[in-house]
This record gives C-alpha cells, sequence and structure tokens, in this order.
C-alpha cells in the first residue's frame, strides 16, 4: 500500500492525456495554447503522443503501486517544461510569454518529484 494519496498522480496523468488529446483533436488550437507560432506540421501530433504517453506512464505506475518510479517519471516530466520554456522562449514570437507557463509546469511538477522522494 502506497503511503502516498493516489489521487494527485491520477489528476496529473489525467491532464496530460488531457492536453495531448487536445493536441490530436484541435492541433490549430494547440499551437496557441502551447505557445508557438501555427505553421502547418505533423509535429504537432508528436507533441501529443509525448503528452499521453506521460500521462498514460504516470497513470500506469500509480494503479500499480510503484512510486520510486512514479515519482522518476514525474521528475523526467518536468524537464520537458524546462525544455519547452526555453524553446518557446527562443521561437515562440509574439507568444513567448507562454515560457513562463511552461516554466511553471517544471517549478510544480519538479517540486512535486522532489517532494515525494524526500519521503523515500
Amino acid at each position: 500500500m502506497s503511503a502516498f494519496n493516489p489521487l494527485p498522480a491520477y489528476a496529473f496523468g489525467a491532464v496530460l492525456l488531457g492536453i495531448g488529446a487536445h493536441s490530436f483533436l484541435r492541433p490549430t488550437k494547440e499551437y496557441e495554447r502551447f505557445g508557438i507560432p501555427r505553421h502547418p506540421s505533423p509535429l504537432i501530433y508528436v507533441k501529443a503522443i509525448r503528452e499521453s504517453t506521460y500521462g498514460l506512464a504516470a497513470i500506469a505506475l500509480q494503479y500499480q503501486g510503484h512510486d520510486d518510479a512514479l515519482t522518476t517519471v514525474v521528475a523526467v516530466t518536468s524537464l520537458a517544461g524546462l525544455a519547452d520554456g526555453f524553446l518557446i522562449r527562443a521561437h515562440g514570437g509574439p507568444l513567448k510569454s507562454k515560457a513562463f507557463g511552461h516554466w511553471a509546469f517544471f517549478v510544480i511538477t519538479a517540486g512535486w518529484a522532489w517532494w515525494r522522494a524526500s519521503f523515500s
């Protein structure tokens, strides 16, 4: 039995799955939400797959009770937010301020991973 409340992990996974679904279903809107100028490209679907797989991994690891593995996945996922922020800041043009949202994701998820790791 895990010492952690499972709801944050399930919520984390569900949010990432939602972002992945949004990327698949509304790719042109996802460019703006993400913070990059719109240029038709199948690359947005790569992003959708990335978000969806992170979300599924978090949900599966929580469901299976793999606390340390879930903490690692959350920490690694936080790095995507850090890197995305730098990408948006450099190439986002008029949307470059959206980098701060990506960096906020990094801080929140890295902090959550650090907090979880402090109990291991």
